[in-house]
């Protein structure tokens, strides 16, 4: 009788932990893909919201100009009269502010508690009926939060556990 069925046995033990350790690995593998995953859904779908209400921020904007346009045409110089009814917005539209530096309509809507969705519009008088009321000048994020690195790791510590500082 040979005594060949320990190689075998030992070969075969091998290969199941083999199996069974690259099958943890994968499935470590996927739950942190699945929570990425989800993390990034729910990153786009607080985005997009965000973009929704912004929209309709602008929507509410554009039928205040027009408001603004119709009554600055009665006047004697309507392009500087829509401006400066333009510097009003704020009263019409509460989520609106009138930057005077260069005179926008500024907007921020929340993404998270660390972003913002900054809108700014540059009101123009308009040429011709087709032309539009205003200029989309910024429609970009902005972090809110402050990044602070970590520093409180030391690997090397002199005098620990006996080492020579």
């Amino acid at each position: 009788m040979r005594k060949t069925s320990g190689v075998s046995l030992m070969l075969l033990i091998f290969l199941s932990l083999c199996l069974i350790t690259f099958s943890l690995l994968s499935l470590s593998g996927a739950t942190a893909d699945e929570t990425l995953s989800q993390k990034s859904a729910d990153r786009t779908t607080q985005y997009y919201a965000a973009v929704t209400s912004a929209n309709e921020i602008i929507a509410r904007i554009d039928t205040v100009l027009a408001a603004y346009l119709k009554e600055a045409e009665s006047t004697a110089n309507p392009k500087s009269s829509y401006i400066d009814k333009c510097a009003g917005i704020s009263a019409s539209v509460a989520e609106a502010a009138w930057n005077t530096d260069e005179p926008s309509i500024t907007f921020s809507v929340p993404i998270t508690e660390s972003q913002m969705l900054r809108v700014s519009l540059c009101p123009e008088y308009p040429a011709s009926v087709e032309d539009t009321l205003f200029q989309i000048t910024a429609f970009e994020t902005v972090n809110t939060g402050e990044w602070t690195p970590d520093k409180s790791e030391k690997l090397f510590q002199p005098g620990v556990m006996g080492l020579p500082s």
